[in-house]
């Protein structure tokens, strides 16, 4: 419940208020009605909040955003747009968000814990399926809000930023400059009634040069709500926000939910429909709105927990919040933060030439752009509350930086963490694409903390203040007199580390919002100062700014400057992936290729091409991988900003060096160990273009590229699965960064391999059958755990129930030690024959054959096992057996049912019928056939029994109901005639 929930109910209960409607037919039609308007304004112009419509100017909710963002796609879209909206004469100002608003922190982590959620379900849909997600879970891609507005500045479309309270400040925005509307989905401009409100939920831009969307009539929610407009404020304050919350309101809605369902005569759920209904007609009810307290003295009079005078307070405080947003109130209240002197034309552009904030580049090549006089300087926080609620001293901060974080601030043309930081301290970390159980990979936090902490320390100049600190002391120590600089500050600091907040969600469950708290200090290389870095004209100050980016990034090296070997517009990605490269083994030398064959590729621009590929799988690594890149490419804009811009801000368009369709492409080449050369499209150029690009990432660099990973699940499909993992996605591989694993205790009496628990058991979970010795692939069965996939005591393997084949035991080397002529050592058996659930084993004697892998007739030789030539049964006696005694049995002839006519003898398998007529009998078979448990028959006897020295079966082990490993399968069909059986 809440003011979010009013949106809602106006779209099923006031759907008369609703009304399909065409922007561009709007925009065609419109006549402005004030003379005397600056030049340029003659269009129909709206305001968009970005925050509400982030899929809507991606280009919409085509599956291929989890792949890391389609760049291209989403500016070939804007594109469109833009040009359809010229034509028809509208112009757009697309408003960010880019406040902190501390106010809202309650809000924005529950936002934030609803992303959460989708992350997770679409990870777990692509550990499971491989496939893209459904368009109900669509999440923002990492950076897109960066990307948006580097393409709306490229473009040539108005973008502006908030500074303090997002919603006010869009609202004044639109009566401060006279727009016509906004373009939003927020139930909290129907409180502020705009000029016209247009949902961007259903904005749809049509192949029939159409941009069709839904507008929201205000006197028609008036008239649908039976309220008067006057107390919407009342109502939306009653209804819940930030400052007046819905625990604060829970007794007063139980209360009217009662009285409902006495009048109903029935029980009414406390539903948000419900809800918002029961308070409509209270405020309707109210017979005098002006004396608040006399309301909130009704309205909390049943109140059990908190202060009522403090909820009456609170009760003002929100209503006084709705008013000011009001046309009514914006004559008493004027927004302080809006980006005043706006035309609506293109936002600063700054030529590629230039670097630095100290001067500005021409608008429209019409002159410098002005700030107006209206423009509100914020000034910096001296206090920030720090670990343990105790007070932290912020470094002060000149007027002319502040002067040029604000104004560059409000037009969206710099980081938004740099004003944060500046003003407070503190930076929110919005929810990505990464899954942070997962081992194999750092989430985007704990990798790129290292490059904020350095750049923190740069952007609060704590060099420079150091410095000024230690001359001071040393000229209270020397006496001497010197006169100071008059600009020079005066340092008060006692400590040079400044926390900073970082405000994260990580885990779902946990109830309030958390922060991870980095602090910055000075650190060991010499740093130009911020105001030198951003206000510095002369050649040299330029080398210095792209020294600097390239230090905080560790990226100074010589070929990092060769744009023979770098080009320009790729330096930031060779950047981050020298960092990812040096933090640990994050990458493999194969994924490394595909980043880079990707970046260099022209199906990078083929916005087509692109459209109409089809990935075989969607990988989590690629999802995660890709998901990684682009938060370093955040982070990278970031510290470019704060070092005055020494890469042109159209050098770091992303769709000038990712695809995240295209790098999946990559990936799955790579990953089969495709050659450079293929991955390059058999394009020589390309692969010199990637080598180059490696060569100069990976100089003077010490690294380990990551090692290949364990298959993924499919494979194991019937495996245990440690705890934690999920199904479809790789084994837990030792984490960046992380020692060897210590030894595992080997378990008495496993042979080879016999401990499948390599990663311990609290790290892999319950340990696997402590009998077999794990490996291979074949079926194992949680529920019968003795049937393990390669049994230390010997086993068989069974194809669709019939047994194809069975090994004997690994004995040890006192086992198979020489006892003269009596020795016995073990023997690959061979496949068929003997009944189910019997103790069978295999033995063979003698070494390996010379051809390791040559089996019987038809040879289909076991994996990573070695079938020596004589095969041979043998069975386990049911009670403790004498080391290196083993005994045999002679398995019965198989005598078929005599069928009606006089027709041939078969014997029946499972599947299969076996023509056995004119094989030579012996004559003790009849006796035999009562013979099953021979157990004390010695197994030398069977020994002297001929066999071909090919490994074959000889006919006295066919007469014995021994088959060859193939018979039933591709066997010789001369020794065996199969057919299917009915």
């Amino acid at each position: 419940m809440g003011i979010k929930d009013l949106q809602g109910y106006l779209e099923t209960h006031c759907a008369g208020a609703c009304m399909s409607v065409d922007l561009l037919k709007i925009s065609r039609g419109f006549i402005p009605k004030r003379r005397g308007m600056p030049s340029g304004s003659g269009r129909f112009c709206l305001i968009v909040d970005a925050e509400s419509c982030l899929d809507r100017l991606y280009g919409g909710y085509y599956s291929d955003w989890v792949c890391g963002g389609q760049w291209n796609r989403m500016i070939a879209f804007l594109s469109n747009l833009q040009q359809a909206c010229h034509n028809a004469n509208l112009e757009m100002v697309v408003f960010f968000n880019g406040a902190l608003e501390s106010q809202k922190m309650d809000t924005w982590y529950t936002s934030q814990v609803n992303q959460k959620k989708k992350v997770n379900m679409v990870l777990r849909h692509i550990y499971n399926r491989g496939t893209p997600p459904p368009k109900v879970w669509w999440n923002p891609p990492v950076f897109l809000s960066g990307a948006l507005r580097l393409a709306l500045r490229d473009l040539g479309i108005g973008v502006a930023m908030s500074m303090d309270d997002h919603e006010q400040e869009v609202i004044g925005f639109c009566r401060e400059h006279g727009l016509q509307g906004i373009l939003g989905q927020n139930p909290v401009y129907v409180i502020f009634n705009p000029p016209r409100y247009f949902s961007s939920q259903n904005l749809k831009l049509t192949y029939k040069a159409s941009l069709e969307t839904k507008e929201y009539v205000m006197d028609e929610i008036a008239k649908a709500l039976d309220l008067n407009p006057n107390r919407f404020c009342l109502f939306a304050a009653l209804l819940g926000n930030h400052l007046l919350t819905e625990e604060d309101l829970y007794d007063f809605y139980k209360e009217l939910l009662t009285r409902a369902s006495q009048d109903a005569g029935k029980t009414v759920k406390p539903i948000p429909e419900n809800v918002v209904k029961a308070v409509v007609d209270y405020v309707r009810s109210i017979p005098d709105i002006t004396n608040l307290d006399i309301v909130g003295e009704a309205v909390f009079r049943s109140t059990v927990k908190g202060n009522k005078t403090d909820l009456v307070s609170k009760l003002r405080q929100s209503v006084q919040y709705y008013f000011n947003g009001t046309e009514e109130g914006f004559l008493r209240y004027r927004p302080r933060h809006v980006a005043a002197g706006f035309q609506p034309s293109p936002m600063l552009n700054m030529p590629s030439e230039m670097a630095g904030y100290g001067g500005q580049g021409p608008v429209n090549g019409q002159g410098a752009a002005r700030l107006s006089p209206e423009l509100h300087i914020p000034h910096q926080k001296h206090k920030t509350r720090g670990v343990g609620g105790k007070e932290v001293e912020l470094p002060p901060v000149s007027s002319e930086i502040m002067r040029i974080a604000s104004e560059r601030h409000q037009k969206g043309v710099m980081s938004p963490w740099i004003y944060q930081v500046l003003t407070q301290a503190e930076i929110k970390m919005v929810v990505s694409l990464e899954d942070e159980a997962n081992r194999e990979l750092p989430t985007s936090m704990d990798l790129f903390r290292a490059v904020r902490q350095t750049t923190f320390s740069v952007l609060l100049n704590l060099n420079k203040l150091k410095i000024i600190h230690d001359n001071q002391l040393q000229e209270k120590v020397d006496g001497s007199g010197a006169a100071k600089h008059p600009n020079t500050p005066q340092v008060t600091l006692k400590n040079f580390e400044v926390p900073i907040k970082e405000w994260v969600v990580r885990r779902v469950g946990s109830q309030k919002p958390s922060f991870d708290l980095v602090i910055a200090r000075p650190v060991e290389w010499k740093t130009p100062s911020i105001e030198r870095m951003w206000l510095g004209q002369q050649a040299e100050d330029k080398t210095r700014r792209l020294r600097a980016f390239l230090t905080i990034m560790h990226s100074d090296t010589p070929l990092m400057l060769n744009t023979n070997y770098v080009p320009q517009h790729l330096l930031v990605t060779c950047c981050v992936l020298r960092y990812m490269l040096e933090f640990g083994r994050i990458l493999q030398r194969q994924e490394l290729d595909a980043f880079l064959a990707m970046s260099v590729s022209p199906l990078l621009h083929d916005v087509q091409t692109m459209q109409d590929l089809k990935l075989p799988s969607v990988q989590p690594r690629g999802v995660a991988l890709a998901a990684l890149f682009m938060s370093g490419i955040e982070v990278a804009q970031f510290a470019n900003d704060v070092c005055g811009a020494p890469v042109p801000w159209n050098m770091i368009l992303p769709w000038n060096f990712f695809d995240g369709k295209l790098f999946h492409f990559k990936l799955l080449k790579a990953s089969n160990n495709t050659p450079l050369m293929d991955m390059c499209d058999g394009q020589v150029e390309q692969v010199l273009r990637v080598e180059r690009l490696r060569q100069a990432i990976l100089e003077n660099l010490k690294f380990e590229f990551a090692k290949q990973y364990l298959p993924g699940t499919a494979l194991y499909g019937g495996y245990p699965m440690p705890y934690g993992q999920v199904p479809g996605g790789p084994f837990p591989y030792r984490p960046a960064g992380m020692g060897r694993m210590p030894p595992q205790p080997q378990p008495v009496g496993l042979g080879r391999g016999g401990n499948m628990n390599f990663m311990g058991q609290g790290m892999m979970g319950p340990g696997l059958n402590p009998q077999g010795r794990g490996r291979g692939i074949l079926g194992y069965k949680h529920r019968n755990p003795g049937r393990s996939p390669v049994d230390g005591r010997g086993g068989q393997l069974e194809i669709a129930g019939v047994v194809v084949g069975s090994w004997g035991p690994n004995l040890s080397a006192a086992s198979r030690g020489s006892r003269g002529n009596n020795s016995i050592q073990p023997r690959v058996m061979s496949v068929g024959g003997p009944r189910r659930g019997a103790g069978r084993a295999m033995f063979y004697r003698g070494g390996m054959n010379r051809g390791a892998m040559r089996g019987g007739r038809g040879g289909m030789p076991m994996p990573f096992m070695r079938i020596p030539e004589r095969p041979y049964f043998a069975r386990m006696p049911r009670g403790q057996m004498a080391r290196g005694v083993v005994r045999g049995i002679r398995r019965p002839f198989v005598r078929a049912r005599p069928k009606p006519g006089g027709k041939k003898k078969t014997g029946k398998g499972r599947g299969m019928t076996i023509d056995t007529d004119g094989m030579p009998k012996s004559g003790s078979q009849d006796e035999d056939d009562d013979g099953e448990n021979e157990d004390d028959e010695n197994f030398e006897d069977a020994e002297d029994e001929g066999e071909d020295d090919n490994g074959a079966i000889g006919k006295r082990l066919l007469q014995n109901g021994i088959q060859s490993p193939d018979s039933g399968i591709h066997g010789d069909k001369s020794a065996t005639e199969i057919t299917l059986s009915a």
